[in-house]
């Protein structure tokens, strides 16, 4: 108990599971143990707990579920769901939200894609479902368009990583889309390809294709010319350019650390340095994820896309290796500027002890002398016990011996150059 009581003061502990001898047997030493992340600062403890969270393992399914298996819905709000339909000539954008306007007019979506013969343009419709997992909407536009069972399963588990199916004739896509936050995350976005359909399910409401929203509105580019597998290249398109605008954010980020890293007064700086590094690491894992399901999408998707529309594809698959390559690089500079600051810390340290190791290598000779003239010897006694306390310069000779014993030195040192 005392041993126990000094190795971990009771303010370190959680106030919940504080230690008593009376109960130790009753508690886990996971509850017992101090903790670590109480001790750091309140911004640093929030950051850190993020951090942690965002490494853990975000699997929500439970062990021995059934593969396939869509719960039914827990969530009785209203979701919306947006329809734009397209072609050269037209163009019609429509919110529904209403359950009975989602089942009549995806039930008549459903029906014309097909009927569709392939070789008749209908034009386009992109269905776009924000925050529709564990709702009914999400069941609705399953039994509408077929969508096999295991797709509908990663649709409402939203802890998927970066993958490619295919399943028939439809192309299922789960992509993780970067979200304005800090420290970095990602958004769950799902995307169904079925003949001139495409379907987009969104973890949560707002994303970042409103510029291909509008270059469908104002006929802007190609895409009003082409088929649904453009429009599905163009949505993993825009979300793999987000990723460079967050590249850009760290990438100036990392700058102004660089500019400021002379600065001593920085302490929290290699914490920083780490944070960004374990955010660069999410980055370099997705987009290596993107990797493997774009190669994924160039093998089984080669008969369902367009062979012009594959070209874009493998463009895409370009700018995947260009941000493999910048979170690297990154990862590498953030480590770098940790060892530099660590670098210049130690070199002002070693600075600092240089400057009191030549003021001590000075003042060592004077306070020898002067502990010489300091000894109490009776001067009665004998006159070989320092006869200069009865000189008149005897002061004098010693301030002067003091001097130039310094100055001797400091000039030695000085031109050795160990003062520059």
């Amino acid at each position: 108990t005392r041993v126990r009581a000094l190795l971990f003061p009771r303010n370190s502990w959680d106030s919940k599971w504080r230690w008593s001898a009376a109960s130790n047997s009753k508690h886990k030493w996971s509850q017992r143990r101090p903790s670590v992340v109480n001790e750091l600062p309140m911004e640093d403890t929030k950051q850190s707990s993020k951090s942690l969270r965002r490494r853990l393992f975000k699997r929500k399914v439970r062990v021995g579920e059934v593969p396939g298996h869509v719960p039914k819905a827990t969530r009785n709000q209203n979701v919306s769901v947006r329809v734009i339909r397209y072609d050269e000539d037209s163009h019609s954008d429509e919110t529904l939200t209403t359950k009975d306007d989602i089942e009549s007019v995806l039930t008549r979506i459903a029906e014309a894609s097909a009927s569709a013969d392939s070789s008749t343009s209908r034009g386009v419709v992109w269905i776009n479902v924000d925050a529709g997992q564990k709702t009914s909407v999400l069941q609705t536009i399953g039994d509408a368009f077929g969508l096999h069972p295991l797709s509908l399963e990663d649709v409402n588990h939203v802890h998927q990583r970066v993958k490619c199916e295919k399943y028939d004739d439809t192309v299922f896509f789960i992509a993780r889309m970067p979200i304005n936050s800090h420290p970095f995350d990602t958004e769950q976005v799902a995307i169904f390809l079925i003949g001139g359909v495409v379907i987009t399910f969104q973890e949560r409401t707002g994303d970042c294709l409103d510029s291909l929203r509008r270059r469908i509105a104002k006929s802007m580019g190609r895409v009003r010319s082409r088929d649904a597998d453009y429009l599905f290249y163009a949505i993993l398109d825009r979300i793999v350019d987000e990723f460079f605008v967050t590249m850009e954010r760290y990438d100036d980020l990392l700058g102004e650390m660089s500019a400021s890293i002379e600065s001593t007064s920085q302490h929290g700086l290699p914490l920083k340095l780490h944070h960004i590094r374990d955010e660069l690491l999410q980055i370099r894992k997705l987009t290596a994820q993107y990797r493997e399901a774009f190669k994924r999408l160039a093998i089984d998707g080669s008969d369902l896309f367009d062979p012009d529309t594959q070209y874009f594809i493998r463009d895409c698959q370009d700018h995947i290796s260009q941000l493999i390559e910048a979170s690297d690089l990154a990862r590498e500079y953030c480590g770098e500027l940790r060892e530099l600051h660590f670098a210049m810390l130690g070199q002002k340290s070693n600075d600092i002890s240089k400057v009191l190791t030549i003021i001590a290598t000075v003042f060592i000779p004077m306070s020898f002398i002067s502990g010489v003239y300091g000894m109490n010897f009776d001067t009665e006694v004998s006159p070989l016990n320092l006869p200069e306390l009865h000189w008149a310069w005897g002061y004098p000779f010693a301030l002067a011996m003091m001097g130039t014993t310094g100055g001797a030195l400091f000039f030695y040192l000085y031109r050795r150059g160990w003062l520059r």
